[in-house]
């Protein structure tokens, strides 16, 4: 009988309640062999316990049963597990009783006798609804905790301009560009324009052009047919038809091979797309978004992207600054960031020390907005006080401590030159002492006396032992 067909089936957890008992225990032994959790219960008091205890997917009723009948075990479950669902079993059924149990949240009526193998095909049935409907919450849930432009923090004017792009394109169907450094929040923005869109009903694909191999990458955009090329064993529907409905990002577009980019124009000028392999266009509905972190202009100059296809997907263009122009956003983003990990990690961190902003605000932030955000995670986890201190911070290239800043005297420039090098080489010999004074060509007691005067100290450290 057993068909394991389902992910959800394997375990699954089902009520039993009818109070003849070689049906009940006849039947709960088929249950279990089948791989499902069977509670039994003989009678309505029984059933209802069990319901207030644990959820079940399915529960089964018998509808003539002692202390409470099925009818009134049912709205139980309907009032406490409106998602499980019930099929009534009985020997003395009526059109009445049957429109009675519908109308209460019954999903299914079933006379005795029972013939098992068409019951386990109806429980099979109702488990895969229960599926779908957990599947349809979670995009639901995905629907109603996407982003917003509110979520895509900045303040200065060129992000302001962003912001006012993103409020009139959304509600569009135009095909949108995105353009900017790696980590600036391309996806960020795509993902914005979706939910604030006509297609936020539907899903919201990306796919990064860079990462799939350029064989590969024209039968995972666009399908394929069964016998299309060697491994093709069966048909495949491509992210063009995934999508439909829903809003398509084609991340890193400057990196799709010339082949690519001849079928993704067709796709964008007559919304059909050609599987590999198939002679029958397909046509599809939905919004194409693109990202880049290349100079497309320069691309086409070189011949390495489509100028008519950088046209049809360029209708509406947007910027991202890098971070290093935009540094009037970086506090915002450093207590957006600190109040973020401070709730995932159940810290309690109040922000930054004045000499930590300083040396974010100065940083070049090569890594951009997600540099930021990943040295923002590290120093909420390595915080031991309430304020994100220097020693907290580590930032690529400078070795988590501050130059001068401008406007300081000459003996304050020198003392923060070399406590940034000093903090480098330490950090760069995993705190070996001795190994760091050997970089810095000094001997290791003018190392701890320098450590004692320029206040240097790793905070918590990993790894070595500092000293040999």
């Amino acid at each position: 009988m057993n068909s394991g067909n389902s992910t959800l089936e394997r375990g699954a957890e089902i009520l039993l309640a009818d109070d003849e008992a070689t049906f009940r225990e006849t039947f709960a032994k088929v249950l279990n062999e089948e791989g499902f959790s069977v509670t039994a219960a003989g009678d309505g008091k029984e059933a209802i316990d069990a319901i207030m205890r644990r959820p079940y997917a399915v529960a089964i009723l018998d509808i003539q049963m002692p202390g409470s009948d099925g009818i009134s075990v049912l709205r139980e479950v309907a009032a406490i597990r409106p998602e499980t669902r019930v099929i009534m079993i009985t020997a003395y059924g009526t059109v009445e009783m049957a429109v009675e149990a519908i109308k209460l949240g019954a999903c299914d009526y079933v006379m005795k006798p029972v013939n098992f193998d068409e019951m386990l095909t109806k429980i099979r049935q109702h488990l895969r609804y229960v599926e779908l409907e957990a599947e349809n919450r979670k995009l639901r849930e995905e629907l109603n905790g996407r982003f917003d432009v509110s979520q895509i923090l900045g303040q200065t004017a060129v992000m302001e301009q962003v912001f006012e792009t993103i409020r009139k394109v959304a509600p569009t169907r135009s095909n949108v560009l995105i353009t900017g450094e790696s980590g600036t929040g391309k996806e960020l923005v795509a993902r914005a324009i979706h939910s604030l869109g006509c297609t936020n009903s539907g899903r919201f694909i990306a796919v990064n052009c860079s990462a799939i191999p350029e064989t590969l990458l024209e039968s995972e955009l666009f399908g394929h047919k069964r016998g299309s090329f060697t491994s093709a064993f069966e048909d495949k529907k491509g992210l063009f038809e995934t999508a439909r409905g829903g809003t398509l990002f084609l991340d890193e577009i400057g990196h799709m091979p010339m082949g690519c980019q001849v079928k993704l124009l067709r796709a964008v000028e007559q919304r059909q797309i050609l599987p590999v392999g198939s002679a029958s266009p397909v046509d599809v509905n939905l919004r194409l978004i693109a990202a880049t972190n290349r100079d497309l202009h320069q691309e086409i100059r070189e011949g390495r992207f489509r100028e008519d296809l950088f046209y049809r997907m360029n209708v509406v263009g947007i910027h991202l600054p890098p971070l290093r122009e935009r540094r009037e956003d970086i506090p915002l983003l450093v207590r957006h960031f600190v109040k973020k990990y401070n709730a995932e990690m159940g810290k309690h961190c109040a922000g930054v020390s004045d000499e930590v902003m300083r040396l974010l605000v100065h940083h070049e932030w090569r890594g951009n907005v997600r540099e930021l955000q990943n040295v923002i995670e590290r120093a909420v986890i390595f915080a031991e006080g309430e304020i994100i201190e220097l020693p907290d911070v580590a930032l690529s290239g400078s070795g988590g401590m501050p130059a001068a800043a401008p406007g300081e005297d000459l003996q304050s420039a020198v003392k923060a030159y070399e406590r940034e090098q000093i903090f480098l080489a330490l950090t760069r010999c995993d705190w070996n002492k001795a190994e760091a004074a050997k970089a810095l060509r000094i001997g290791l007691s003018s190392l701890y006396r320098k450590m004692d005067e320029l206040e240097i100290s790793p905070g918590r450290r990993v790894g070595r032992k500092s000293e040999r």
